[in-house]
């Protein structure tokens, strides 16, 4: 898989003191209990892509990202060629989109990216919810993810939506990774991925 998947993360992450973008080997984690204020978030509908809409998602990817391929279960995916859900607010104010693919017992969530502004607001959630409900409207009863160890955020937020760690590949990521650093300067090495029984 070549250098480009996912490997080099721009400036997606923003500050949640003072609003500023955050480059992603910069970011770092903070503990913190439940007195911050969060987000009031205005209603948020989630559908499938359309097709005029699929451009501003391939943007939205390639923002969050870096690419708008992603290299995860052991193959490369061109993400123009995925389903995807959109997230929109404010009426058609793209939030956040996730790409996924049917297999024969499982969906597979390729990339979820959530537009900065929208981080921490419940966007991914709610893009997440509807890809199970697909999930199990196509008959799948196993809604899974794959990951990399330097992505906290990620794991974070996928634990806290009841997925588990079924399995770590070790050193799988190193030769896509190019030795450059991921989230908070971590070396990016293994592929995680989580699922959730539906």
């Amino acid at each position: 898989m070549g250098s480009s998947l996912f490997s080099a993360k721009p400036s997606v992450l923003r500050c949640s003191r003072c609003g500023r973008f955050v480059d992603w080997a910069d970011a770092r984690l903070q503990l913190v209990c439940g007195c911050r204020p969060h987000v009031e978030l205005p209603p948020v509908i989630v559908r499938p892509c359309e097709d005029a809409e699929r451009t501003a998602v391939l943007d939205l990817f390639q923002r969050d990202f870096g690419s708008t391929r992603a290299g995860a279960f052991d193959a490369e995916h061109a993400l123009v060629d995925m389903p995807a859900l959109v997230a929109l607010v404010k009426g058609d104010q793209l939030a956040g989109a996730l790409a996924y693919r049917l297999t024969e017992d499982a969906l597979q969530m390729l990339a979820l990216a959530t537009d900065p502004m929208w981080q921490r607001s419940g966007v991914g959630g709610h893009l997440v919810n509807e890809a199970e409900r697909l999930a199990k409207e196509a008959g799948r009863h196993r809604a899974v993810i794959a990951t990399s160890n330097d992505n906290l955020p990620a794991l974070y937020f996928y634990q806290r939506q009841q997925y588990r760690i079924t399995s770590i590949t070790p050193g799988s990521l190193i030769p896509r990774a190019a030795g450059r650093p991921g989230f908070a300067g971590i070396a990016v090495c293994d592929e995680i991925r989580l699922e959730k029984d539906l």
